[in-house]
């Protein structure tokens, strides 16, 4: 496992005072507890994941060699937020703005934006952050619409250490006797125990064996109210593993003396956490600019990318989103490119589909108005705009490596 020095642990500390509190991928409040009565969103012709197919005819209209105007979107940036590195970058490096769309940062996240988008005249055309709760939002009859990604992965299972390698497998990445056996520790609904809760039944472990270690009165699993508690829990003994987001696992290795045992994301690789939805309203009344501001996105991504190999491109992605959001250099270059988290722009329905499927085996959509057993969520995915951005970027650069290695993310993912 990767170390940190302490003045990253410090600035990682207090970064993260403002992360937790913003919903993330998690799910810090229900819309389908406060709306458990409303009716579910039902999909149309126009609302599925139609890929090739709804272009709203602006397939046509693209090729015209002078450019409409665009209707300005406005869309969420949650303060000091940096899983949103990929519109930051699109806005502060002119992005935005060099395929003609203005973007109205907004300060605003989690049930509020939801309702904000699913408004008539709501403050809000796009929300960047958070997954669980958009399902729920639809569970509780909203009209909303995933259309792109933010984030992928995030999460960690954890030991004390010295403990680790008795959780690990041989042949598979778990050794599935000493987890089921073990004391579990995780806050509700934390995205890296589903994520381990799906491998385990998708390796031959029973559903009723993992419902009996979830049960809280008699099975093997204490739940806590944060990461904090958790990690507290795992180094007092009270847990012998626990289920963090990966900021957390990687804070508090050394003050609460943990070791990572696998990283969610080797589990199920490029799970989603962070999509960005929108309703359909509003997505069918300003395509236009949704296809400017996912290409915008698409050449802003590819800049962060660069950074990977490119030490200057690197610094200037560092800089620009330090600056923008407050947080510290160290923070921020750890938190980008040191394996804190990991950045997808594809709307990846089969990923959707697959974490809806697992959230709702472990118990995670209840008191909503639609069963997520038998709904088909893809009816509430639209990847028009993000493939028509892809097509006309690739049609314009035929040799760029980059877009075509989306455009085979894209055909195996949605």
């Amino acid at each position: 496992m990767r170390k940190f020095g302490k003045r990253w642990n410090l600035v990682l500390a207090g970064a993260l005072l403002a992360v937790s509190a913003l919903g993330g991928c998690g799910v810090q409040g229900s819309i389908a507890e406060q709306n458990n009565s409303s009716q579910a969103a039902q999909g149309s012709s126009q609302t599925g994941n139609t890929n090739e197919a709804n272009t709203n005819n602006n397939g046509q209209e693209a090729q015209t060699a002078e450019k409409k105007e665009l209707v300005p979107l406005s869309v969420s940036y949650p303060a000091g937020n940096i899983r949103v590195t990929v519109n930051i970058l699109a806005l502060q490096k002119g992005y935005f703005a060099a395929e003609g769309v203005t973007v109205n940062p907004v300060a605003i996240s989690g049930n509020d934006a939801l309702t904000a988008i699913n408004e008539e005249n709501g403050a809000l055309d796009i929300l960047t952050a958070g997954f669980v709760p958009d399902v729920q939002a639809i569970g509780a009859g909203y009209d909303l619409t995933f259309v792109a990604g933010t984030a992928v992965e995030g999460g960690a299972v954890i030991a004390k250490k010295g403990n680790a390698d008795k959780f690990k497998g041989t042949d598979k990445k778990l050794n599935f006797d000493a987890v089921t056996n073990a004391k579990l520790g995780f806050a509700r609904n934390e995205a890296s125990w589903v994520v381990t809760r799906q491998y385990l039944l998708d390796n031959g472990v029973s559903a009723d064996t993992i419902k009996a270690i979830e049960n809280e009165e008699t099975g093997n699993v204490s739940y806590y109210a944060d990461p904090t508690a958790t990690a507290q829990a795992v180094q007092k003994g009270e847990a012998e593993l626990g289920f963090l987001p990966m900021e957390f696992a990687l804070l508090y290795a050394d003050a609460y003396d943990l070791e990572i045992v696998v990283a969610a994301g080797d589990l199920s690789p490029d799970y989603v956490c962070c999509r960005e939805v929108t309703s359909n309203k509003r997505f069918n009344e300003k395509y236009d600019s949704f296809v400017a501001y996912e290409t915008a996105r698409i050449k802003a991504f590819e800049y962060y990318k660069q950074g990977e190999t490119d030490a200057a491109v690197k610094a200037d992605v560092v800089k620009t989103v330090a600056e923008y959001s407050g947080k510290e250099p160290d923070y921020v270059e750890t938190y980008l490119y040191g394996g804190v988290t990991k950045f997808a722009v594809d709307p990846n329905t089969k990923g959707i589909q697959k974490y809806v499927e697992a959230a709702y085996n472990s118990g995670v959509f209840t008191g909503n108005a639609v069963d997520f057993g038998s709904y088909d969520i893809t009816q509430n995915v639209n990847t028009s705009a993000y493939k028509q951005a892809l097509d006309q970027l690739i049609a314009a650069n035929p040799d760029n490596a980059f877009y075509k290695s989306l455009a085979d993310q894209y055909h195996n993912a949605n």
